[in-house]
C-alpha cells in the first residue's frame, strides 16, 4: 500500500488555526483567561466543583497525590500493571510507592479483587484508568473507602451509568497530549467534586498560605486549541463509535471462531473508543510486524508492556496484563479514517489470522 494508514492522528480544521492565529496576534500567550475558560468548561461538562490547570497530565496526577498527603515511602498508591508509565513516576514523584495490580480482560482497566488483596493501611490512593475510553466500574472501587484519582486521560466524554466520568471519583485528572481525545499537543487538568479538596488544589497551585508554587502552568495557546476540540467532542466521539461498529462487525466471524476477542458492550458504560483494542488467541508481534510493513500501522496497546517489566527487582505475576502485553492488538481509530482504510485494515487482520491458522 502506497499511503501509510496510521495508527491515531488528531482531528484538526482550519477552527484550530483561525484560533491558534487569533491567540498569537493577541500576544496573550502565557496563562490566562483561555486555561481558565477551559477548567471551567470542563468542570461543567463532567459536574464537578472546579480545579486547576497543569503542565501536563503527569504532572496533573502528580498534583492529585499530593492534594491527598502522599510524600512518604510508606505511603502506597494502587496502579494497574498495564498502563502509560507515567503513573508510576508520578507516584514517585509525589514520594509515595506504586502497588502493581492485575488488569482484568474486559474493560482493560485495574481488576477489582487484585486490588482487594493489596489493601492496607498503607493504601493511601487508586489511579483508576478508563483504559482505551471504556469507564471502569467506578461503584465497585468508590465502596472500598478508598480515595480514587479517576485517570480520565483516554475517556472525555465517556458515562458511566448515566453520569460523566471524572465525576464520581475523590478526584479526576483529563490530558490534552497530542495523540488524545482531545488533542491540543500536552497540558492537562485536574478536577474535584469536592470543595474542600479544589482549594487544596488551588493552594497547591497558587501558593497560598504561605506554601511553595508547583509552577505547572498551560499556555492560553494549548488551552484555546483544547476548548475548540472540545467543542468538536460529540462529533468525534460519534465517528469513533461508528468505526468501532465497523470493526465489530467485519471482525464478528474471527472472534465467533475463536481467534480474537473483541471490545464488550456494557449496558451501563458508554465509552469514547480512544482505542480500539482486540485481545489475540495468539502473539501479536509478528501480525504487528507484517501489517506495519504493508503500511497499516496497527500498535501494541502499549508498546512498553507490564510496568513491573521495566524495574529491576519487580517481579509481579499479573497474568492478564502479561497476557494484553503480548496478545493485544490496536486498530486505527480516528475521526479523520476513511471507509476505504478501515477496509484495509479489516482485510488485512482478516488475511494473516486466516493465513496463519490454515
Amino acid at each position: 500500500m502506497e499511503q501509510i494508514i496510521h495508527h491515531t492522528k488528531p482531528s484538526f480544521d482550519s477552527r484550530e488555526i483561525d484560533c491558534l492565529t487569533s491567540i498569537i496576534l493577541s500576544r496573550n500567550v502565557n496563562e490566562g483567561k483561555q486555561v481558565e475558560q477551559l477548567i471551567d468548561t470542563i468542570s461543567e461538562m463532567v459536574g464537578t466543583k472546579g480545579g486547576v490547570s497543569a503542565s501536563t497530565g503527569t504532572l496533573g496526577l502528580h498534583m492529585a497525590l499530593k492534594t491527598l498527603g502522599v510524600e512518604k515511602e510508606r505511603d502506597e498508591v494502587i496502579i494497574p500493571d498495564f498502563a502509560c508509565r507515567s503513573l508510576f513516576d508520578c507516584v514517585r514523584m509525589a514520594g509515595g510507592v506504586p502497588v502493581f495490580c492485575d488488569i482484568n480482560l474486559d474493560d482493560y482497566s485495574l481488576d477489582i479483587d487484585s486490588v482487594r488483596r493489596v489493601l492496607s493501611s498503607n493504601t493511601k490512593a487508586i489511579i483508576l484508568p478508563h483504559m482505551y475510553g471504556c469507564p471502569a466500574d467506578l461503584d465497585a472501587f468508590m465502596n472500598l473507602g478508598i480515595p480514587v484519582i479517576e485517570d480520565c486521560a483516554h475517556s472525555m466524554g465517556a458515562m458511566y451509568n448515566g453520569k460523566a466520568v471524572g465525576s464520581l471519583g475523590t478526584l479526576s485528572v483529563f490530558s490534552f497530549e497530542g495523540s488524545k481525545i482531545v488533542a491540543a499537543g500536552e497540558g492537562g487538568v485536574v478536577l474535584s467534586g469536592d470543595e474542600e479538596i479544589v482549594e487544596r488544589l488551588k493552594n497547591l497551585r497558587r501558593g497560598r498560605s504561605g506554601r511553595f508554587i508547583y509552577h505547572y502552568r498551560l499556555s492560553d495557546i494549548i488551552a484555546a486549541i483544547a476548548l475548540i476540540q472540545i467543542d468538536k467532542l460529540s462529533v468525534m466521539i460519534k465517528r469513533r463509535k461508528e468505526i468501532a461498529q465497523f470493526y465489530m462487525e467485519n471482525l464478528s466471524d474471527l472472534e465467533k471462531e475463536g481467534h480474537l476477542k473483541l471490545p464488550p458492550v456494557f449496558s451501563n458504560r458508554d465509552g469514547t473508543y480512544y482505542r480500539f483494542v482486540v485481545l489475540c488467541r495468539e502473539e501479536t508481534s509478528d501480525l504487528i510486524r507484517n501489517a506495519n510493513e504493508r503500511g497499516i500501522l496497527v500498535r501494541n496497546p502499549m508498546p512498553s508492556g507490564c510496568l513491573s517489566d521495566s524495574f529491576d527487582g519487580v517481579s509481579e505475576i499479573n497474568v492478564n496484563a502479561k497476557r494484553l502485553a503480548g496478545k493485544g492488538l490496536s486498530l486505527p481509530i480516528y475521526p479523520d479514517l476513511t471507509k476505504e482504510e478501515m477496509k484495509a485494515v479489516v482485510n488485512e487482520i482478516i488475511s494473516y489470522i486466516k493465513g496463519e491458522s490454515s
